[in-house]
C-alpha cells in the first residue's frame, strides 16, 4: 500500500487520519509506504506529453520518478488531501497532474489495475458536500489504473486537531484500515 499525504500539515487532521488508516492496515501485516507531498520536490506537469510515448517516464528530474516506481508495484493506493476552495489543495492537484505517465496513449492502465482510497478533510458541518467532485476525481485516474474503491470523508475539521482528539474517528479509521 502506498500512501500519499497531500496536507502541509504534517501533524494535522489528514495526517492523524491517514496513520491511523496505517495502524489498522499494520494489524494485517499491510506493507505501507507514506509520501508527504509537502516534503518532496514534485514539479508541475508540463503537458509534453512524452512519457506516453517514452514507456510512462516523466521527463522531469524530481521526486516523482520514486513514487511511480512505488505505485507499479502497489495493490492499494490511498490519496489524502484536505479540501480547499472546493477541491483537493495544490498539493495533491500537482501530484494528480503527474500520474499521466500511468496511462497509455489509448489511456489504458500502463502498470495494470490498483485499488484506489481517497481521504478528504475540510471544515464544513455538511457529511456529503463535495461528493459530487470526490466521485469525479475518482473516476478520472481510472485510465491511470487507480480503480476508486472507497471515499473516506471527515468533515469538521474546523481546526488543525480536529482529528487528533477525535478517538471515535480515529477508532473507525483503524477499522478501515484493517480491512485492507
Amino acid at each position: 500500500m502506498i500512501v500519499i499525504m497531500g496536507s502541509p500539515h504534517t501533524n494535522g487532521n489528514v495526517a492523524h487520519a491517514v496513520d491511523a488508516l496505517i495502524d489498522g492496515a499494520n494489524q494485517n501485516n499491510v506493507k505501507c509506504r507514506k509520501y508527504e507531498l509537502c516534503q518532496m520536490n514534485i514539479k508541475n506537469c508540463i503537458g509534453c506529453r512524452k512519457c506516453i510515448y517514452n514507456g510512462g517516464i516523466c521527463v522531469l528530474e524530481d521526486d516523482m520518478h520514486e513514487v511511480f516506481e512505488q505505485i507499479k508495484s502497489a495493490d492499494i493506493v490511498v490519496i489524502a488531501s484536505p479540501i480547499y476552495i472546493c477541491q483537493v489543495n495544490g498539493f495533491t492537484k500537482t501530484f494528480i497532474d503527474r500520474l499521466y505517465p500511468l496511462t497509455d496513449k489509448w489511456h489504458k492502465p500502463r502498470f495494470g489495475k490498483k485499488e484506489l482510497i481517497m481521504l478528504y478533510t475540510y471544515g464544513a458541518p455538511v457529511p456529503l458536500l463535495f461528493r459530487r467532485y470526490m466521485k469525479q476525481t475518482g473516476k478520472d485516474l481510472k485510465a491511470m489504473g487507480l480503480k476508486l474503491k472507497k471515499i473516506i470523508v471527515l468533515p469538521w475539521c474546523t481546526s488543525i486537531d480536529k482529528t487528533k482528539n477525535n478517538e471515535r474517528r480515529l477508532k473507525k479509521l483503524r477499522y478501515i484500515g484493517s480491512k485492507f
